[in-house]
């Protein structure tokens, strides 16, 4: 499943991130927290394939639909 389809207010587990994606892309995301075994929630889809808002610790970071359907999660 990919953190595209995660729904409002669900709680999901990092498994990883496509090795495809562009490097600077997916150093920024390490940086950012998103890791494998990190826990992550979604608090808002917005309408219209917009981005979505998720908190991943204490830090609150909207994604767009490209980048999200290269981010692997299980949902808890």
């Amino acid at each position: 499943m990919t953190l595209w389809e995660i729904k409002k207010k669900q709680t999901a587990l990092v498994d990883g991130i496509d090795p495809t994606l562009v490097p600077a892309v997916n150093q920024r995301l390490s940086e950012m927290g998103f890791a494998a075994g990190q826990v992550i929630q979604c608090l808002r889809r917005s309408p219209m394939k917009g981005p979505l808002v998720l908190q991943l610790g204490d830090c609150v970071y909207s994604l767009e639909q490209d980048i999200a359907n290269r981010i692997n999660i299980t949902v808890n």
